[in-house]
């Protein structure tokens, strides 16, 4: 018998096994299948119609929109157009009956503090009355200064029409024209305390507008 050589003879490139031939091929048809999927579905893709294509690889969100819902646009009727024009005399006017629930209730919160004894609750009551007091002096006050103005504005229209030209006050002016007519129906012993509490105001203003000295 002839001795065996030691050089195994290397297979024919032409030819494959069956087991070869049979792992191989799977592969090869999956790959070829994935691909036509993909060329169908991206196909299918150009209707408009056609739902949006997500891959399966990226994890879905929990907040995820899935239907359109259209969106609340919310409004403030203070700063819209549609609501009109505001007109302060006008709202001032409508609200007026305000000041005699105000004046009511300062009437019964003074009778609550005659009456009561507890001292947190006269300190609550006095709080309390010294608010509402606040808010019917100032609701008062702005009634005055509005009513003044008004005047003048009528005065200095009826000017124009006989061919003045047109002055707009400044607010400088606007103070200084109300608190002249305020003064005016004062007695002088009230002038002069008004005064006094004015020159106080300002002091206190400047002094805080003053940087304060080093102690050494």
């Amino acid at each position: 018998m002839p001795a065996k050589s030691g050089v195994l003879r290397s297979k024919k490139p032409g030819k494959l096994n069956k087991r070869d031939d049979e792992i191989v091929q799977p592969e090869s048809t999956e790959r070829q299948s994935a691909s036509e999927v993909e060329q169908l579905m991206r196909k299918k893709r150009l209707s408009k119609h056609a739902p949006q294509e997500i891959s399966a690889k990226k994890p879905v969100s929990r907040f995820r929109e899935v239907i359109e819902v259209p969106k609340i646009v919310r409004r403030d009727p203070r700063f819209e157009s549609l609501s009109g024009k505001f007109d302060d005399a006008q709202f001032r006017k409508n609200y007026a009956f305000l000041d005699d629930y105000r004046a009511a209730e300062l009437k019964d919160l003074d009778q609550r503090l005659k009456k009561t004894k507890d001292q947190n609750e006269i300190q609550n009551l006095q709080r309390e009355y010294q608010s509402l007091e606040s808010k019917l002096k100032a609701s008062k006050r702005k009634d005055f200064e509005r009513q003044i103005l008004n005047e003048h504005e009528k005065k200095e229209k009826e000017l124009v029409k006989q061919g003045k030209k047109p002055f707009y006050l400044k607010k400088a002016d606007k103070r200084r024209l109300v608190l002249t007519k305020q003064y005016s129906e004062m007695k002088q012993s009230e002038v002069d305390r008004a005064i006094k509490r004015r020159r106080k105001k300002n002091i206190s203003k400047e002094r805080k507008q003053f940087p304060f000295s080093r102690r050494d």
